[in-house]
């Protein structure tokens, strides 16, 4: 069976130089102080959505219609830095919930943000894909390990957030 005019060339133009997952840039703004993460972002993935169907039994059948979105918490991880970023992550989740009380001064202007992922072309000068992520608060914030046996590596550790929606710009 023939598969049409497909050779190495044809593959070649069509899929160029193709995209680099490490071509990348987050503006991730903390609250609780204003710092804007930027470099010390890692690892991310773009954040996925779900679009589920509401199916109705009928006459053996099932129609199937689309359903609610729904948005996946979105993890990523860091490189910790010597100015405390898991400490200010801690305190950003503490304003929201009081470890200690258990009191919820919550207040959505205040404590929820908005965070820009920019995935570049190759030559880092042109935004391919850029996804906003509307009203971010942490949900998760990983333990920071520690090992005597550690050797050549720079200590990372992740944190999940939730958000209500994200658009793509």
């Amino acid at each position: 069976m023939a598969i049409g005019n497909l050779n190495l060339s044809d593959f070649k133009n069509t899929v160029g130089r193709g995209t680099r997952p490490n071509r990348y840039t987050v503006d991730m703004s903390i609250p609780t102080n204003g710092r804007l993460l930027t470099a010390e972002v890692s690892a991310l993935a773009l954040p996925d959505s779900n679009l589920p169907s509401i199916q109705i039994p009928f006459r053996g059948r099932i129609l199937k219609l689309p359903g609610d979105r729904r948005y996946s918490a979105w993890t990523f991880t860091v490189y910790d830095t010597n100015d405390g970023l898991w400490n200010d992550l801690h305190s950003w989740s503490n304003e929201i919930n009081n470890h200690e009380t258990n009191e919820t001064p919550y207040e959505f202007s205040k404590h929820n943000v908005n965070w820009t992922i920019n995935h570049y072309n190759l030559n880092g000068d042109t935004v391919l894909k850029k996804v906003m992520l509307h009203n971010c608060w942490p949900t998760i914030i990983s333990p920071f390990e520690l090992q005597y046996g550690a050797m050549d590596q720079l200590s990372q550790f992740s944190c999940t957030v939730e958000y209500e929606f994200f658009t793509i710009i």
